[in-house]
């Protein structure tokens, strides 16, 4: 799995892939009682919530990633499906994460390992 150059190796997993409505939906009432109901497909906006471990130097590229505001990144799974993404702000922090051993010294190191969470949401693919 990646994002860009950014290699997730095949620790993490799309926790809410199967969570997402794909048709838009909205309902309301004539004047004359009956229901009105307005439906199409949704083209983007799905909620992309990978969780699982992450290394300490892969977070920090993912934050640096993430702190340079840039546009849309290309996230590659590890079944080869591509989707065009940006870092989901509205959910809370995009890039979260915990050491998994709470030593500060240890923590800090490349090779340390933390749970992570990166919340994105698919957006076009640029022209």
């Amino acid at each position: 799995m990646t994002l860009d150059e950014i290699d997730l190796t095949d620790n993490l997993i799309w926790q809410d892939e199967f969570s997402h409505n794909g048709v838009a939906q909205a309902q309301e009432r004539s004047l004359t009682g009956g229901m009105i109901i307005q439906s199409g497909v949704k083209q983007y906006g799905q909620a992309v919530t990978l969780v699982g471990w992450l290394e300490r130097a892969t977070l920090d590229a993912l934050v640096a990633k993430e702190s340079a505001g840039l546009g849309a990144m290309e996230l590659t799974l590890d079944d080869a499906r591509e989707f065009s993404v940006v870092f989901d702000r509205a959910r809370g922090v995009a890039v979260e994460a915990t050491p998994i051993k709470e030593h500060t010294h240890i923590s800090l190191e490349p090779g340390a390992w933390y749970t992570a969470t990166l919340r994105l949401l698919t957006v076009e693919p640029p022209q």
